[in-house]
């Protein structure tokens, strides 16, 4: 869909509301694909359903404080889904490297990445949330995980 113009009407579709969950629970884990499993401490999914704008793009802001047991890497990713159930719906774009945010080391940082998700139907219900995973065989920690998806004219 193309940017809203100037001298273009707005409709409620046009400009629906940010969306945003933060997870402050620490849990630790040695998964290397993305996905929720946990070893120790309180997993809960730091996710929110949205409805995509007229444009069909929101911005995805992903940030979380992460610690590794080795030098290899602690990764925190976003997943869309259709549909407003959590972790359910087909996957429209899936947790990668390219757009979540990472931190390799045994010291602990905070890190935060945006992105750009276009090609929503205009209306239809998502939702996303956040995954994790490690880069080698080593334990990664993560604690107060953020999650907002914004909606762009």
């Amino acid at each position: 869909m193309p940017d809203l113009l100037a001298g273009t009407t707005v409709k409620a579709l046009d400009t629906p509301s940010t969306q945003s969950d933060v997870e402050g629970s620490s849990y630790d884990f040695t998964i290397t694909t993305f996905g929720t499993a946990s070893t120790t401490g309180t997993y809960a999914d730091c996710a929110v359903t949205f409805t995509a704008p007229t444009s069909g793009r929101v911005e995805i802001c992903t940030t979380a404080r992460m610690i590794n047991s080795t030098t290899a890497g602690t990764l925190v990713s976003p997943e869309t889904r259709t549909g407003s159930t959590i972790g359910s719906g087909t996957i429209v774009e899936g947790a990668s490297d390219g757009i979540g945010t990472s931190h390799y080391g045994a010291s602990f940082a905070r890190t935060g990445v945006t992105h750009v998700l276009s090609g929503l139907t205009p209306g239809s219900a998502y939702n996303t949330r956040l995954l994790h995973r490690v880069s080698g065989a080593s334990t990664g920690t993560v604690a107060l995980r953020e999650l907002s998806v914004k909606p762009l004219s």
